[in-house]
């Protein structure tokens, strides 16, 4: 039997020839919202420097080193002279955290080596993240009971440790397969727009790579706005960037299950959240912006509703715009900061919270007010260690949010509205910019290198701090109350 009263048969689904091979049945699940599987796998204890999550890092530093370096090459600009140092590592870490935010725009400042280069991090960035996290996972888990193994198969995919490489596979061909066929779709709106062939497929490719992966790098020169009444374009790279913040393993639940009703709660809270902020978003923006000349106005009413769906999806992880997002009004504003603060699914190219996290949160407050002690979603109750981790994210996701908009505050100086849009932007590796991100000055842009690096990476730090073993405590504390409201 399984902890907090799950019941899951001997055998756990395998992971065969790109297919899952389910063979138990499972009464109960937890949700997985990126902690409490992890804290399974890590009974043993993290072992600092020498663990997986080391390793990771240290390979992401090699290659941000590389790409940073590479940049600041002649060949890399347009202009053929050595680039900057804070530049070069700005793009670069933009890149690998797949943000988007940018100091000059790429198609006029870098060459085509340099839009290689860029191109090249974002595919490590996304596809290397998500592979990264299933090798660390892998690296904690070689030594779990029959138990923990079963659990680690039910969420992350990886799951007998023999599996791993298939689910790698499975990862990469699943990142392949959509970059691909978003780069033949993209690459004919092109051709069909007026652009010459080569012009065309380095534009499709460019952009399915950074749509799939999350980043929002664009080399059009004007970002999507030249194609803000070319819906081909748009739904394609909404369908690549909703695809890439849900990941692999929800579609591949959805596909193999084929019904809503037979996922596991996870894979139902990635789903159903995604979908239910991608409306919500899509009808706030399309109500605000509405007669707005500076954003939607400035589009034939026709392309309208499009166009916000697109800035719905973008705002949660992605940052391309076919709108200028400067012109947004407020309240606009704010709510495309709650979309990039909640972000995609853990697991995903996503930033952010992550809508697992969030989707507990609502859950919570949910069963607060009707007065229930235990918190269920689709008839499935959540541990409470759900809840606390969940709790644990979040704050901390506001203390980063917090500190690093204080931060570029004091060193920029900037309207505290525009300074919040982009330090969360930032954090939630989305790559929107309200008031452009060279107006943030050197002190600013450092700022934001180090809130990139803090959203990308931190989240998955404080999941494996948490996942450490406690000892449990010897005796329990009075039980006593405290006053709130």
């Amino acid at each position: 039997m399984l902890q907090s009263g799950n019941a899951v048969s001997a055998m756990a689904p395998r992971f065969e020839s790109g297919r899952w091979v389910h063979s138990l049945s499972i009464r109960e699940r937890p949700v997985a919202s990126g902690v409490h599987v992890t804290r399974m796998v890590a009974r043993r204890k993290f072992r600092g420097p020498g663990s997986g999550i080391s390793e990771i890092l240290g390979g992401f530093g090699i290659v941000l080193a590389t790409g940073s370096l590479l940049l600041m090459l002649p060949i890399a600009s347009e202009s053929g002279d050595w680039g900057s140092l804070v530049d070069a590592v700005f793009t670069a870490v933009s890149a690998i955290c797949v943000t988007g935010l940018v100091l000059h725009d790429t198609q006029a400042h870098w060459s085509a080596f340099g839009e290689g280069v860029i191109v090249l991090l974002i595919q490590v960035g996304g596809l290397g993240y998500m592979l990264g996290t299933t090798v660390v996972l892998w690296a904690f888990g070689r030594q779990l009971g029959l138990r923990d193994r079963n659990m680690l198969r039910l969420y992350y995919g990886a799951p007998s440790m023999k599996e791993t490489l298939s689910f790698a596979r499975g990862v990469a061909l699943f990142t392949l397969m959509f970059e691909a066929a978003g780069a033949a779709i993209l690459t004919a709106a092109f051709l069909v727009d007026g652009h010459d062939p080569g012009e065309a497929l380095w534009w499709g490719i460019f952009h399915a790579v950074s749509a799939f992966n999350n980043a929002g790098f664009s080399v059009t020169g004007a970002d999507m706005a030249p194609f803000s009444g070319n819906p081909v374009v748009l739904l394609t790279l909404t369908t690549l960037i909703v695809a890439g913040g849900i990941g692999f393993i929800p579609l591949l639940m959805l596909k193999n299950r084929r019904s809503f009703r037979r996922l596991p709660l996870d894979s139902k809270l990635i789903l159903s959240t995604s979908a239910a902020l991608l409306v919500a978003g899509t009808l706030f923006v399309g109500v605000f912006e509405w007669r707005n000349d500076g954003t939607l106005g400035a589009v034939p009413a026709e392309d309208r509703p499009v166009v916000a769906l697109f800035h719905s999806a973008n705002a949660r992880t992605a940052g391309f715009s076919a709108i200028d997002v400067g012109a947004l009004h407020d309240e606009s504003k704010v709510l495309t900061v709650g979309l990039m603060f909640v972000g995609g699914a853990a697991g995903s190219t996503a930033g952010g919270l992550k809508v697992g996290a969030f989707a507990m949160l609502f859950a919570v407050m949910l069963a607060t007010l009707r007065g229930r002690e235990e918190v269920s979603v689709f008839r499935r109750q959540v541990p409470t260690a759900i809840i606390q981790q969940a709790t644990t994210l979040a704050l901390y996701f506001v203390a980063l949010v917090f500190s690093f908009s204080l931060a570029l505050t004091l060193t920029s100086h900037q309207e505290f509205l525009d300074t919040l849009f982009e330090t969360m932007s930032a954090l939630g590796t989305v790559g929107f910019s309200a008031a452009g991100t060279p107006v943030f000055g050197t002190g600013g842009h450092v700022v934001l290198i180090v809130a990139m690096l803090f959203g990308r990476f931190s989240p998955l730090m404080l999941v494996l701090y948490m996942s450490q073993p406690r000892k449990k405590p010897t005796y329990h504390s009075p039980t006593d109350s405290v006053r709130l409201g």
